[in-house]
């Protein structure tokens, strides 16, 4: 597989698959938790019709559990759809701030995931011309890495630096775990990273990964 059609390739479509599994599952908590409540309405709509006092509180409860997790399910729709969306143009200019706050958000549906913090001492755009669906994946990877090998109690920072114009962006994970750098970034991710001409360096001694991202990469047809 070249580097031009990996970036429709088998590998992108892998992560094309985790992302969506983990939606569902998130989705499917949400729907569960409604499903759940609105059956205790229901045993409290039937004790109410056969004379038993019903605590307003209950009721009020039940309400306001529905109306969050309906709350929850509109905020993971909204980053579904704009994960979907971030395969519409394959190579564009783009905020590398955007993309890895939206790999982030999409990490937090893992069941193993820890906690990240997306640190940036420039509020400008950190804009490059790259691939945002392979860009998201290889960040996306990187946590799911990072997460599965330390457990939920990984705590992982992540810092975004514009280089300027010549020179790229580059993405800086802190607290990275340092038994993981001999088996990280593994095949995956290398031809990920290859395909949009991402280079992957580790300072194992400051515990921290960094993605360097050219200023613009060429569009394959």
């Amino acid at each position: 597989m070249n580097e031009s059609n990996d970036r429709f390739g088998y590998d992108s479509l892998a992560f094309f698959g985790r992302v969506n599994a983990s939606i569902s599952h998130e989705l499917k908590n949400v729907m569960a938790i409604i499903s759940e409540t609105s059956g205790l309405l229901s045993d409290l709509s039937d004790m109410a019709s056969s004379g038993s006092p019903i605590s307003p509180d209950m009721l009020k409860d039940c309400t306001q559990s529905i109306v969050e997790e309906i709350q929850r399910g509109f905020l993971v729709i909204r980053q579904m759809n704009r994960f979907s969306h971030s395969i519409d143009n394959p190579v564009t200019p783009v905020d590398v701030k955007e993309v890895v706050d939206l790999a982030i958000n999409l990490s937090k549906y893992l069941s193993f995931a820890g906690t990240v913090e997306l640190v940036s001492h420039d509020e400008a755009p950190a804009m490059v011309v790259t691939c945002p669906y392979l860009l998201q994946a290889i960040v996306y990877q990187t946590l799911f890495y990072t997460f599965k090998n330390a457990g939920g109690g990984a705590n992982i920072t992540i810092g975004v630096s514009d280089d300027g114009p010549q020179k790229g962006c580059r993405i800086v994970f802190s607290g990275f775990s340092i038994s993981g750098f001999d088996a990280y970034p593994d095949a995956l991710v290398k031809r990920l990273a290859a395909s949009i001409g991402v280079t992957i360096q580790s300072e194992t001694t400051a515990d921290r990964m960094e993605l360097v991202i050219p200023p613009t990469i060429e569009d394959a047809s």
